[in-house]
């Protein structure tokens, strides 16, 4: 096969010519290199294999006993625009115009060497990998958006049942349904624990559906690192504590402002906390720091106690749904890092996963100094 890197690609040709011997010729050369060939011998038969399947290129005689090879090219364009087009023909070409008109993309004049031929065919076989490739990412694409368009769609069809049940807890905590018995009172604080694990699984779905579909807009602005992180910390800090966790703040003085979307740091740290919670052993200190760092950016971390990620997992921790076989029972759909990672890098930082000086673990969020 010509063409250097593209030796394992294999062309569907059509070839169409009203001499026998010519179509044999052209059908045992391609078919002996790998590609698939089909043949016709005039217009009519062209037409039926065009009807049933596309090709990759078409080698056309301009004159044929019911048709010009124009009208096949043209036919077979329509099908596939992409479709590279050879005429051949011994006849002298006046205009090139005409063509370029038809669609034609090389002339090859009969008759015709075997290595010309293969040269004319190998000059076009780059172009058809790439349209293959092309027409893949395009497919690969709008499986993607049907995909994320499903998910944002059952978040939002979910989110009013979860709402009602969320309304009827709230009603019997009030009393509107008699009082309760102190074994009724912790069933109830399950059903509100667990209406909150759904909520947040719901808004990480649809998240990570605007982050697929490219609908997620970041407002970059001048933020105080302190005034985020106080945001954030005084309703997880009580989280922590009821978990039977210690929750350690060590933050640097006079930090420079940073360029970020308050909202998405808002979410990033959601998640990493939401993280720690979950996989921290009970007893053990989570520890938050914010410090700047000399290339231009501001660090805040958050590291917790505990085993701490393999090092097999490392590579696939912030891919959708990855999950440690050891934490697969914990609530949540493995989403949380995967977004964390995407809004920080649409911010101009990173998140960056290390190990913790206990073992555990310590994700690092590097937002850029305004």
């Amino acid at each position: 096969m010509t063409g250097g890197d593209n030796g394992d690609l294999h062309l569907t040709i059509l070839v169409v010519d009203d001499e026998p011997s010519i179509c044999s010729f052209l059908k045992e050369i391609l078919t002996a290199r790998g590609h698939e060939v089909e043949v016709a011998h005039d217009g009519s038969s062209a037409f039926d294999l065009l009807d049933k399947r596309t090709f990759d290129l078409a080698l056309v005689d301009l004159t044929l006993p019911d048709a010009s090879g124009y009208d096949i090219i043209e036919r077979a364009k329509e099908n596939d625009p992409h479709l590279v087009a050879m005429i051949m023909s011994g006849l002298t070409i006046e205009s090139y115009g005409d063509l370029k008109r038809y669609g034609v993309d090389e002339y090859i004049n009969k008759p015709f060497s075997f290595e010309d031929l293969i040269y004319r065919i190998g000059k076009y076989e780059r172009y058809v990998r790439i349209m293959r490739e092309n027409r893949q990412l395009q497919e690969s694409l709008q499986r993607e958006r049907r995909k994320s368009g499903f998910f944002t769609a059952a978040s939002h069809q979910l989110r009013s049942p979860i709402a009602v049940l969320k309304e009827f807890a709230l009603l019997f905590r009030e009393g509107y349904g008699g009082e309760l018995t102190e074994k009724q009172v912790q069933y109830l604080q399950a059903i509100d624990d667990n209406i909150g694990r759904l909520l947040s699984l719901l808004e990480n779905v649809e998240n990570l559906s605007k982050a697929d579909s490219g609908s997620w807009v970041i407002r970059l602005d001048e933020e105080e690192p302190v005034e985020i992180l106080e945001r954030v910390t005084n309703s997880w800090r009580t989280v922590l504590e009821r978990g039977n966790l210690k929750f350690v703040e060590q933050l640097a003085g006079n930090l420079p402002k940073v360029k970020a979307d308050k909202w998405a740091v808002d979410q990033v740290l959601f998640n990493l906390f939401d993280n720690a919670a979950k996989y921290s052993p009970p007893g053990g200190t989570v520890t938050l720091r914010c410090y700047q760092q000399q290339a231009g950016y501001v660090t805040i971390e958050l590291e917790n106690e505990g085993e701490g990620i393999p090092d097999d997992m490392r590579k696939i921790i912030f891919e959708p749904f990855a999950r440690l076989p050891e934490h697969e029972s914990a609530p949540g759909l493995g989403l949380g890092l995967t977004i964390a990672l995407e809004l920080a890098r649409r911010m101009g930082g990173d998140l960056v996963l290390g190990s913790g000086h206990g073992g555990g673990t310590r994700f690092s969020l590097n937002l850029p100094i305004a």
